[in-house]
C-alpha cells in the first residue's frame, strides 16, 4: 500500500472515528430551567438566564453556547455558557449557567422564552431512545406596564436531589421565590422536546416520544399545589426517569408567568435510607416580632444498620441573596450547630422581621438535610429530605385605640397611637357600631374586620392619630374599631389585623325612653303606653324651670317625620319622682309599627324652649306563621334606644283558648336581632306560674304575646326594661297565609321580599355636547326599580337599598336606602358604574339583589383635518372637537411627509394642543401633516379602554 493510500486511510479512519463518536460526545441534559428578570422599568430589557443540569462528560464541557428563542417573532440567539460554569454540584451532576439580556419591542399579554439543546442523556426510561431526544424547556411570561418590573420566581433550591431508593419515598422541591411576592402554584406537565435549529414550528415545545409520568398501579407521582412537593410515593424499578413541572406565577387573580422545570431522578437500589427532618410548625407573625426556631434531623438506619453524618441546609429569600430577590435587611440567618453525633443535626433559625417584609403570600423558607453514606463502586448514593417551613409576615394593627367623649362639641373623639409602618397608599379605615361593647379578637393569622354589625365610619391617612366622630346620639353605646388598608408595588391590596375596639357611652342630662309597650291590640281603638325617666344630671341655675315634656309620633320605625300627639306636660324633675308615661289611645296597634320621641322644655323668658328629644323607640311587632299543626313558629322585631340583645325575652299564649288570660310559657336567649325566634310545639316550658301545656288541634286558633327585656348598657345598668307585643293569633295548620293586616294570618316569618327589577339611565352624554367650555363635573344616574309581587316573597316592604361597584367585578357598596322606588345617584368621577337594589321587609329581612345594571361612560376623542396657524383667533391651534370625554391619557405624534416628528405629547388631554410649530419652535409650512394618537379611555369595557387614531392633518395659512 502506498503511502498517499495509507494517508487516506487514516483520514477516512479519524473521521469514522469521530462520526462514530458524535452521538455519545452529544448525549448530556438531565435537566434545567429558564429564569427571567427585568432590569429596567424604562425599556422592556430582560435578562434572561438558562441553568441547565447534565452529566459530566465531553459534550457537556463542549456545549459552551446554546440557541434561546425569545418568542417575538425573532430568529435565533446564541448564547453563551457563563459564571464560571459548569460546576460540580453532587451526585454526578454539573450545573450549567447561560445568560443573555434581551429588548422586547413591545409589551405582550404572553411571550415565550425556549432553549432546546441536543441531547438528553441515555437510558432514561420514560422518554423513547432519549439518547436522540433533544432536551427543551420553556418560559412564558406576560409583559404590561400594570405588572412593573416584575421577575418570574427563582428556583434556589438545584435540581441535585436526583436519588430515590426503591421502595422508599422521593422528595424533591424546588424552593421557589417571587420578587414581587405573587401568589405560586405548582402542577405537573410532560417532559417536551423541540429541534434547536428554529424557533417556530410543529417540531418545537412537543411532548418528548413515549413520555409518560414516572409511576405506575404501584406508586404515585404527585406535586403539591400550594406548597411545590414532588412526592414519589415508591418507585421500585431501577433506572433513571425524567418529570417536568410548572411553577405558575398569579397576581390579582391573573396568572402571570409559567417557569418549568425538567428534571431527572435516578432510582437505585441501595443500602441506604433517608434521613428525616424536624422543622416547627407555619407561624403568622406581626411585622417587628423575631422569629427563632430549631430545625432537627435524625438518619434513619440503612438496610445493614449504618447511621451516616448528616448536613443541614437552608434556603429562601428571607437570606442574603439575589438582591431583587431577597427581602430588604434585615436577613435571616441558618446556624448549623457543631459537634453533633454521627446521624442528627441541629441548627436553629434566626429572622428580626420588619415593615419590609410585610407581604401578602407566606415566605417559603426550605430546610434540607442530605445523609452522606460512604461510596461504593465509586458513587455515593446521598439521600435527603426537605420541608418548607412557612412565615407570613402581617402588617401591624393600630394600637391603643380610645374614645372619650367631648361634651362641649357632642362628639366623641378617637385617639389611637401613630403607625408604626410606612405602607404604600395606607389608609386608616374606622368602622363604628352601635351596641353592646364587643371585643375585637383577630382568628390565627386573620386580618381585616370580621366583626359583624360594624359600618365604615371615616377613611384617614396612615399619619392621621385621631377623628372627631359627630354622627352621635345620647344615651346610646357605640363601638369603634379600625383597621389599615393598604397596597405592595405589585398592584396587591392587603389590610392588617384589627385594633383594640373602644366601647363609650354617650351621656344626656336628657330624659330617656323607657318603654314603647302594647297595651291594647285593635286595628282602630289599639293603646301604646310610653315611659320615659327624668332628666339625669340637669343643671337647673342655667336651664330653669317650669319645665315640659311633650310627646311625638311617627308611622313605621325609619320613617323621621314626627307629629306631637301630646300637649305640653308639665314635668316634675325631683329625684324622688324617676319617670312619667303617657298613653297613646286609638291608634292600630294590630299591624302597624310606630316611633315614639319625648321632647324635653326648660323655660327661658317665660317660653319654653326645646333643650333635647329623647332618641325614638318603636313598639314591639310580633309575626310568624303555623306550616302544621303541630308547631307555630314566632318572630319579632323592635327598634329602640335601649339594647334587647343577650337578654331573656318572655313569650306568653292565651290560655285558656279565648280567655283573655296570658301565661307565660318560656324564656328565650337571643343574641342578635336575627335570634328572636321561638317555635311553640304546645309544651309549656315555664312552669312557675303553672303548666299549660297543649295538644295542637288543626283549625284551632291559639294567641301570643311577647315581652323583651333590654337594657341601656352604662346607664340605669340595674333597670331591666319590659315591652309587650301587640297580640297575634295564629290558626294551627293553617300555612303561610301573606300579609300583616289580619293578626290571625301573619307573614311568614321567614320570608324576604322578591328582589326588585331595576332600570338605570343617563342624560349627561347629550348634555356635554353642549357645553361650551368642555368642563362637566357632575353626573346624575337615575335609578327606578318595580317591586315583584309572588307567593313565595313577602309583599311587605319598608325600604330599598342602593348598592354601587365602581366596575363589574368590583365589590358592591351601599350607598343609600329609600322608602322611594326611585334614586338619583350624583357623582363627579363619571357616568360609568353598576348598580343594584335590594327590598328590606319590616322584618329587615333582605331580598336578593336585583338584576344588575351597568352604565358606561361615553368616551369620545375625534380631531379635525384642518387648522390654520395664522393668529386671526379662528382655530389657531389644533384641538379635538366636539369636547373629549372621558380620555385618561393620551399620547400622539405628528410627522411631516419625510417622516421627521414634529410634535409629540403624552399626558393627560388638558395639556394636549399643537400650535403647528415644531420641536424648535419654528412655525411649520402650509403642507399635509400625519398623526398617531394612541388614546387611553376611562370606560368598563376593556376592549375600548385603548384606541389608537391615525390620520391626517392640513396646515393651512
Amino acid at each position: 500500500m502506498s503511502a498517499k493510500i495509507q494517508k487516506y486511510s487514516f483520514l477516512l479512519f479519524v473521521l469514522i472515528g469521530t462520526l462514530i463518536s458524535i452521538p455519545n460526545f452529544a448525549t448530556h441534559l438531565k435537566g434545567g430551567e429558564i429564569t427571567v428578570k427585568r432590569v429596567s422599568d424604562k425599556t422592556l430589557t430582560f435578562e434572561f438566564t438558562l441553568t441547565t443540569y447534565t452529566e459530566n462528560n465531553p459534550a457537556n464541557q463542549e456545549q459552551n453556547t446554546v440557541n434561546f428563542c425569545f418568542g417575538d417573532g425573532s430568529g435565533i440567539v446564541k448564547v453563551p455558557r457563563c459564571c464560571n460554569t459548569p460546576v460540580s454540584i453532587g451526585n454526578g451532576t454539573m450545573k450549567n449557567i447561560y445568560k443573555y439580556t434581551y429588548t422586547y419591542p413591545a409589551a405582550s399579554l404572553a411571550y415565550k422564552v425556549s432553549v432546546a439543546i441536543p441531547n438528553r442523556n441515555e437510558g432514561v426510561l420514560n422518554i423513547t431512545r432519549s439518547v436522540e431526544v433533544p432536551f427543551y424547556v420553556e418560559t412564558s411570561f406576560s409583559i404590561n406596564s400594570g405588572l412593573g418590573q416584575n421577575s418570574t420566581p427563582l428556583l434556589l433550591n438545584p435540581a441535585v436531589d436526583l436519588t430515590a431508593v426503591v421502595g422508599q419515598p422521593f422528595i424533591h422541591n424546588a424552593n421557589a421565590v417571587d420578587a414581587e411576592g405573587d401568589s405560586l402554584a405548582y402542577r405537573l406537565t410532560v417532559s417536551k422536546t423541540g429541534d434547536e435549529s428554529v424557533c417556530t414550528g410543529q417540531n418545537r415545545g412537543i411532548m418528548a416520544p413515549g413520555f409518560k409520568q414516572p409511576n405506575d398501579s404501584l406508586s404515585t407521582f404527585t406535586i403539591n399545589s400550594k406548597t411545590g412537593d414532588l412526592i414519589w410515593d415508591s418507585p421500585h424499578v431501577v433506572g433513571l426517569y425524567n418529570c417536568a413541572f410548572i411553577v405558575e406565577e398569579w397576581r390579582n387573580g391573573v396568572k402571570i408567568s409559567e417557569t418549568v422545570r425538567d428534571m431527572q431522578i435516578e432510582v437505585k437500589d441501595s443500602d441506604n435510607r433517608a434521613p428525616k427532618i424536624t422543622i416547627p410548625a407555619d407561624r403568622c407573625v406581626v411585622a417587628g416580632t423575631r422569629v427563632t426556631g430549631t430545625i432537627t434531623a435524625q438518619d434513619s438506619p440503612s438496610k445493614t444498620n449504618r447511621i451516616d453524618a448528616l448536613s443541614l441546609s437552608s434556603t429562601g429569600n428571607v437570606y442574603q441573596i439575589d438582591t431583587v430577590y431577597a427581602v430588604k435587611p434585615t436577613y435571616a440567618t441558618f446556624t448549623v450547630l457543631a459537634n453533633q453525633t454521627v446521624g442528627t443535626a441541629k441548627g436553629n433559625f434566626d429572622w428580626q422581621t420588619n415593615c419590609y417584609h410585610i407581604r401578602k403570600e407566606a415566605y417559603d423558607v426550605f430546610f434540607k438535610v442530605t445523609d452522606n453514606p460512604p461510596a461504593f463502586n465509586n458513587e455515593v448514593d446521598k439521600l435527603v429530605d426537605s420541608k418548607i417551613w412557612k412565615i407570613k409576615v402581617l402588617a401591624p394593627s393600630l394600637k391603643n385605640l380610645v374614645s372619650a367623649v367631648k361634651t362641649s362639641a357632642k362628639s366623641v373623639l378617637i385617639s389611637w397611637d401613630a403607625y408604626s409602618c410606612n405602607l404604600l397608599n395606607a389608609e386608616i379605615v374606622l368602622y363604628k357600631k352601635q351596641g353592646n361593647c364587643q371585643e375585637a379578637v383577630n382568628t390565627s393569622c386573620g386580618t381585616g374586620m370580621n366583626l359583624s354589625g360594624f359600618s365604615e365610619l371615616a377613611r384617614l391617612k396612615s399619619t392621621e392619630t385621631q377623628y372627631e366622630d359627630k354622627a352621635i346620639q345620647n344615651n346610646k353605646n357605640y363601638v369603634y374599631v379600625a383597621v389599615v388598608v393598604f397596597s405592595y408595588k405589585n398592584g396587591v391590596e392587603d389590610v392588617s389585623p384589627m385594633s383594640n375596639s373602644s366601647c363609650i357611652f354617650i351621656p344626656s342630662s336628657t330624659p330617656l325612653l323607657t318603654n314603647v309597650s302594647v297595651t291594647k291590640t285593635n286595628a282602630t281603638t289599639g293603646e301604646l303606653l310610653i315611659r320615659w325617666s327624668r332628666p339625669f344630671k340637669l343643671d337647673t341655675t342655667i336651664f330653669k324651670g317650669p319645665y315640659f315634656y311633650q310627646v311625638q309620633r311617627a308611622d313605621g320605625n325609619s320613617n323621621n317625620v314626627f307629629k306631637n300627639v301630646s300637649a305640653l306636660l308639665p314635668a316634675q324633675i325631683k329625684p324622688a319622682i324617676s319617670d312619667t308615661s303617657f298613653v297613646d289611645i286609638g291608634v292600630n296597634t294590630q299591624n302597624k309599627i310606630y316611633s315614639y320621641k319625648v321632647g324635653f322644655y326648660y323655660t327661658d323668658n317665660g317660653k319654653p324652649v326645646l333643650m333635647e328629644n329623647t332618641i325614638p323607640g318603636g313598639n314591639v311587632y310580633l309575626y310568624g306563621q303555623s306550616t302544621s299543626s303541630t308547631a307555630i313558629n314566632l318572630a319579632w322585631i323592635v327598634d329602640s334606644p335601649w339594647n334587647n340583645e343577650y337578654q331573656l325575652h318572655r313569650i306568653y299564649r292565651e290560655y285558656p283558648r279565648k280567655s283573655g288570660v296570658y301565661n307565660q310559657i318560656s324564656e328565650v336567649s337571643v343574641a342578635g336581632a336575627n335570634t328572636f325566634t321561638f317555635t311553640d310545639n304546645g309544651k309549656d316550658y315555664f312552669t312557675q306560674d303553672g303548666a299549660t301545656d297543649y295538644t295542637f288541634k288543626k283549625d284551632s286558633t291559639y294567641c301570643y304575646i311577647v315581652e323583651t327585656v333590654g337594657t341601656y348598657q352604662q346607664l340605669l345598668t340595674n333597670v331591666r326594661l319590659v315591652n309587650a307585643s301587640q297580640k297575634v293569633c295564629f290558626t294551627a295548620g293553617g300555612g303561610t297565609n301573606g300579609g300583616n293586616t289580619d293578626p290571625d294570618n301573619p307573614v311568614d316569618p321567614n320570608l324576604a321580599p322578591c328582589a326588585p327589577v331595576l332600570t338605570v339611565d343617563n342624560q349627561d352624554c347629550a348634555l356635554m355636547e353642549k357645553v361650551s367650555n368642555c368642563v362637566y363635573d357632575k353626573f346624575t344616574n337615575n335609578l327606578s326599580w318595580k317591586p315583584v309581587s309572588s307567593s313565595t316573597c313577602d309583599p311587605n316592604v319598608t325600604l330599598y337599598r342602593i348598592y354601587y361597584k365602581a366596575s363589574p367585578s368590583g365589590k358592591f357598596v351601599k350607598i343609600d336606602s329609600t322608602q322611594n322606588t326611585f334614586y338619583q345617584h350624583i357623582k363627579t368621577d363619571g357616568i360609568r358604574g353598576c348598580y343594584a337594589v335590594s327590598a328590606v321587609n319590616i322584618g329587615k329581612k333582605e331580598s336578593p339583589l336585583s338584576n344588575l345594571v351597568c352604565l358606561e361612560n361615553c368616551a369620545n376623542f375625534e380631531l379635525p383635518n384642518l387648522f390654520s396657524p395664522n393668529g386671526d383667533g379662528l382655530n389657531d391651534t389644533w384641538l379635538p372637537m366636539r369636547c373629549p370625554k372621558f380620555v385618561s391619557q393620551l399620547t400622539c405624534k405628528i410627522i411631516d411627509r419625510y417622516g421627521q416628528e414634529v410634535y409629540d405629547y403624552s399626558g393627560s388631554i388638558n395639556g394636549f394642543v399643537w400650535d403647528g410649530k415644531n420641536k424648535s419652535g419654528k412655525l411649520m409650512p402650509a403642507a399635509t401633516y400625519f398623526y398617531e394618537c394612541q388614546v387611553d379611555f376611562d370606560v368598563l369595557d376593556e376592549n375600548q379602554k385603548r384606541k389608537v387614531i391615525k390620520g391626517w392633518v392640513e396646515l393651512v395659512k
